[in-house]
């Protein structure tokens, strides 16, 4: 059966309406995005927490690791080094810790920090948003594998919803593919790695093909209790 094209236009608003709001109820639903360098992870994340925020106010953070991301810096969101930010906690606003040239101090810093903010949050009804760009550099690189872990398997029952992207599935928990609600698929780079992402998201015979097929800055969206499945497109 063929996967439907729908304008993101059109998906968008009942995505933002919906996204932590299954059957009306107010409920968590984790959120799981892979594609290689370029394919547009970014933006959508970005994008899709604008508009949540603004629709509810939810309160957000980003944890950003990269030297630098010109798409994190267009959301305009407050950026702070350390954690807690300053003046109280904001309503939203981008952890990203300072880095140094020495690359061991760097990963230090980051370590530190985004560990303090993780634990910080781990209280009953925290209501907060997490977004992760590129999970996989927080697990392995900053060896926080138990940690994360422990978030997608628990977060949810403690009102905290997950955002998180990374390049190649098999680079991380594999937590971060049973446990969201919502699997969003760029193109990835060959065949081999399509049959990888195809599986998690609903099957390698329905999504392989698929997802080579796939344009620039399109993807396929899965919802996966519903077993829902829409080919859309970023705006450029």
């Amino acid at each position: 059966m063929p996967i439907e094209r729908v304008k993101w236009s059109e998906l968008e608003p009942e995505f933002i309406s919906t996204w932590g709001r299954p059957n009306g109820k107010v409920e968590s639903e984790h959120i799981s995005i892979v594609g290689p360098t370029g394919s547009g992870k970014t933006r959508f994340q970005a994008n899709m927490l604008e508009k949540r925020n603004a629709m509810r106010g939810s309160h957000s953070m980003v944890i950003a690791t990269k030297p630098a991301d010109a798409t994190l810096r267009s959301m305009k969101w407050p950026i702070v080094r350390k954690y807690p930010p300053p003046y109280g906690k904001h309503e939203k606003f981008i952890l990203w810790p300072q880095t140094d040239r020495d690359p061991q101090k760097a990963q230090l810093l980051q370590q530190y920090w985004i560990h303090e903010a993780l634990t910080d949050i781990w209280v009953e009804g925290a209501n907060t948003v997490v977004a992760f760009d590129e999970i996989a550099y927080v697990e392995q690189e900053l060896n926080m594998r138990k940690l994360i872990t422990r978030y997608w398997r628990e977060a949810r029952s403690l009102g905290i919803t997950i955002v998180a992207t990374t390049q190649r599935p098999r680079n991380v928990t594999r937590y971060m593919w049973s446990e969201p609600t919502w699997l969003i698929a760029f193109r990835p780079d060959d065949e081999d790695e399509a049959r990888r992402v195809a599986e998690i998201i609903g099957g390698r015979k329905r999504f392989t093909d698929p997802l080579l097929e796939l344009e620039e800055y399109e993807f396929i969206i899965t919802k996966r209790r519903a077993k829902e499945a829409y080919i859309s497109k970023l705006p450029k």
